[in-house]
C-alpha cells in the first residue's frame, strides 16, 4: 500500500485510537475488573446519577442494543442498578452501587497514570499546543458536520 493511501488524518488518527482503546482496556480489564465500554457507562453514571440508559447509549456512542448489554452485564456483577422511571417504566435510570463506585474512582487513578505516559513524549508547550489543535479541529469538524453537503459535494 503506498504512503499517500495511509496518510489522510482521519486514518491517522483511528489508528492511534484504537491503539490507545486496545492498551487502556487491558490495563482496566487487569486492574480495574472492567472493560473500557463498560467503564464508559459506569464513569456517565457516575458522573449524572439517574442517568437513563437511552441517554447513556447518546454519551456513549455505542447502539441501544450494545448499551443494554453492558448494563445488564454491569448490573449482574453489582456495579450498577436499574431503576425503573416512575413516569415511564421503560425508561430505566442508571445509579452505581458502592462497588461500582470503587471501580470508578480505582480507574480514575489508572487512567491518570495512562493518561500522563501517554503525553509525557510531549514538552509542556507541545502538549499546551496539541489540546489547542485538538479544540480547534474538532470545532471545525462540527461546522463541516452541519454544511458538508453543501461544501462537498
Amino acid at each position: 500500500m503506498s504512503r499517500a493511501a495511509i496518510d489522510f488524518l482521519t486514518y491517522r488518527v483511528d489508528v492511534f485510537s484504537h491503539q490507545a482503546k486496545v492498551l487502556a482496556s487491558g490495563i482496566y480489564e487487569a486492574s480495574c475488573g472492567v472493560s473500557l465500554r463498560e467503564l464508559r457507562v459506569l464513569r456517565l453514571a457516575a458522573h449524572h446519577p439517574g442517568i437513563t440508559q437511552g441517554e447513556t447509549s447518546g454519551q456513549a456512542q455505542f447502539d441501544k442494543s450494545t448499551t443494554s448489554r453492558i448494563v445488564k452485564t454491569l448490573a449482574e456483577r453489582g456495579l450498577l442498578v436499574r431503576e425503573s422511571g416512575a413516569q415511564d417504566a421503560r425508561s430505566g435510570h442508571l445509579f452505581l452501587t458502592e462497588h461500582g463506585q470503587d471501580v470508578v474512582q480505582r480507574a480514575g487513578r489508572v487512567g491518570r497514570k495512562l493518561e500522563k505516559s501517554m503525553l509525557s513524549v510531549l514538552t509542556d508547550a507541545e502538549l499546551e499546543s496539541f489540546e489547542q489543535c485538538l479544540a480547534r479541529l474538532t470545532a471545525r469538524v462540527e461546522i463541516d458536520i452541519d454544511s458538508a453537503p453543501e461544501r462537498f459535494p
